[in-house]
Protein backbone atom coordinates (compact mmCIF):
# COMPACT_ATOMS: atom_id res chain seq x y z
CA UNK A 1 0.00 0.00 0.00
CA UNK A 2 1.33 3.42 -0.92
CA UNK A 3 1.81 6.09 1.72
CA UNK A 4 -1.14 8.19 0.53
CA UNK A 5 -3.53 5.22 0.66
CA UNK A 6 -2.17 4.16 4.05
CA UNK A 7 -2.76 7.62 5.50
CA UNK A 8 -6.26 7.76 3.96
CA UNK A 9 -7.18 4.38 5.48
CA UNK A 10 -5.78 5.34 8.88
CA UNK A 11 -7.68 8.63 8.74
CA UNK A 12 -10.90 6.66 8.33
CA UNK A 13 -9.98 4.49 11.32
CA UNK A 14 -9.11 7.54 13.43
CA UNK A 15 -12.43 9.16 12.54
CA UNK A 16 -14.33 6.00 13.53
CA UNK A 17 -12.40 5.85 16.81
CA UNK A 18 -13.11 9.58 17.34
CA UNK A 19 -9.42 10.25 17.87
CA UNK A 20 -9.51 14.01 17.26
CA UNK A 21 -5.77 14.66 17.39
CA UNK A 22 -4.88 11.82 15.00
CA UNK A 23 -7.72 12.79 12.67
CA UNK A 24 -6.55 16.39 12.60
CA UNK A 25 -2.90 15.48 11.94
CA UNK A 26 -3.76 13.00 9.18
CA UNK A 27 -6.05 15.56 7.53
CA UNK A 28 -3.22 18.10 7.52
CA UNK A 29 -0.84 15.57 5.96
CA UNK A 30 -3.41 14.72 3.29
CA UNK A 31 -3.94 18.44 2.61
CA UNK A 32 -0.20 18.83 1.99
CA UNK A 33 -0.25 15.74 -0.24
CA UNK A 34 -3.16 17.21 -2.22
CA UNK A 35 -1.20 20.45 -2.68
CA UNK A 36 1.75 18.40 -3.96
CA UNK A 37 -0.57 16.47 -6.30
CA UNK A 38 -1.89 19.70 -7.80
CA UNK A 39 1.52 21.35 -8.06
CA UNK A 40 1.84 20.50 -11.75
CA UNK A 41 4.58 17.93 -11.26
CA UNK A 42 4.01 14.52 -12.84
CA UNK A 43 2.63 12.12 -10.21
CA UNK A 44 5.58 9.76 -10.60
CA UNK A 45 7.93 12.58 -9.53
CA UNK A 46 6.05 13.42 -6.33
CA UNK A 47 7.64 11.86 -3.25
CA UNK A 48 4.99 11.67 -0.55
CA UNK A 49 7.64 10.88 2.06
CA UNK A 50 9.18 14.28 1.32
CA UNK A 51 5.76 15.90 1.72
CA UNK A 52 5.30 14.23 5.12
CA UNK A 53 8.87 15.14 6.09
CA UNK A 54 8.14 18.78 5.18
CA UNK A 55 5.05 18.78 7.38
CA UNK A 56 7.07 17.27 10.22
CA UNK A 57 9.67 20.02 9.79
CA UNK A 58 6.94 22.67 10.08
CA UNK A 59 5.71 21.10 13.31
CA UNK A 60 9.22 20.94 14.76
CA UNK A 61 9.82 24.58 13.90
CA UNK A 62 6.55 25.54 15.61
CA UNK A 63 7.58 23.46 18.61
CA UNK A 64 10.87 25.36 18.87
CA UNK A 65 8.99 28.68 18.77
CA UNK A 66 6.58 27.60 21.50
CA UNK A 67 9.53 26.42 23.56
CA UNK A 68 11.13 29.87 23.25
CA UNK A 69 7.83 31.43 24.33
CA UNK A 70 7.71 29.11 27.39
CA UNK A 71 4.39 27.50 26.46
CA UNK A 72 4.79 23.92 27.73
CA UNK A 73 1.20 22.89 26.93
CA UNK A 74 1.64 23.77 23.26
CA UNK A 75 5.02 22.01 23.22
CA UNK A 76 3.44 18.81 24.60
CA UNK A 77 0.64 18.99 22.04
CA UNK A 78 3.11 19.42 19.20
CA UNK A 79 5.20 16.54 20.54
CA UNK A 80 2.13 14.31 20.24
CA UNK A 81 1.48 15.56 16.70
CA UNK A 82 5.12 15.02 15.70
CA UNK A 83 4.98 11.47 17.06
CA UNK A 84 1.99 10.73 14.82
CA UNK A 85 3.67 12.21 11.74
CA UNK A 86 6.92 10.31 12.38
CA UNK A 87 4.99 7.04 12.11
CA UNK A 88 4.82 7.70 8.35
CA UNK A 89 8.51 8.50 7.90
CA UNK A 90 11.38 6.06 7.40
CA UNK A 91 13.23 5.06 10.56
CA UNK A 92 15.89 7.61 11.50
CA UNK A 93 19.44 6.58 12.33
CA UNK A 94 20.58 7.03 15.93
CA UNK A 95 23.01 9.76 16.99
CA UNK A 96 25.80 7.18 17.33
CA UNK A 97 25.18 5.90 13.80
CA UNK A 98 25.18 9.45 12.42
CA UNK A 99 28.46 10.22 14.20
CA UNK A 100 29.96 7.02 12.80
CA UNK A 101 28.92 8.00 9.26
CA UNK A 102 30.33 11.52 9.70
CA UNK A 103 33.63 10.16 11.01
CA UNK A 104 33.84 7.62 8.21
CA UNK A 105 33.18 10.22 5.48
CA UNK A 106 35.73 12.65 6.94
CA UNK A 107 38.44 10.00 7.34
CA UNK A 108 37.82 8.37 3.96
CA UNK A 109 37.98 11.65 2.05
CA UNK A 110 40.40 13.60 4.28
CA UNK A 111 37.99 16.51 4.53
CA UNK A 112 38.95 19.72 6.31
CA UNK A 113 36.83 22.58 7.65
CA UNK A 114 36.59 24.21 4.22
CA UNK A 115 35.15 20.96 2.77
CA UNK A 116 32.16 20.93 5.13
CA UNK A 117 29.66 21.69 2.35
CA UNK A 118 31.01 18.87 0.21
CA UNK A 119 30.88 16.43 3.13
CA UNK A 120 27.35 17.52 4.02
CA UNK A 121 26.18 17.06 0.43
CA UNK A 122 27.78 13.61 0.24
CA UNK A 123 26.15 12.40 3.47
CA UNK A 124 22.73 13.86 2.69
CA UNK A 125 22.69 12.43 -0.83
CA UNK A 126 23.47 8.97 0.50
CA UNK A 127 21.45 8.97 3.76
CA UNK A 128 19.04 11.90 3.26
CA UNK A 129 15.85 10.16 4.37
CA UNK A 130 17.45 8.39 7.29
CA UNK A 131 19.31 11.25 8.98
CA UNK A 132 18.41 14.63 10.42
CA UNK A 133 20.32 17.28 8.47
CA UNK A 134 20.73 19.48 11.56
CA UNK A 135 22.40 16.65 13.47
CA UNK A 136 24.71 15.87 10.56
CA UNK A 137 25.66 19.54 10.36
CA UNK A 138 26.31 19.72 14.11
CA UNK A 139 28.52 16.61 14.09
CA UNK A 140 30.41 17.84 11.02
CA UNK A 141 31.06 21.19 12.68
CA UNK A 142 32.26 19.43 15.84
CA UNK A 143 34.51 17.04 13.94
CA UNK A 144 35.91 19.60 11.50
CA UNK A 145 36.16 22.27 14.21
CA UNK A 146 34.25 24.90 12.22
Amino acid sequence: MHLKERITEELKSAMKAQDKLRTSVLRMILADIKIADTSGKPRDQIDYVDVVRGYCKKLKKSREEYEKLHLPEKVKELDREIAIVEEYLPKQLSDDEIQKIVNEVIETNNYTAKDMGVAMKLIMSKYGGEVDGKKVQTYLKERLKC
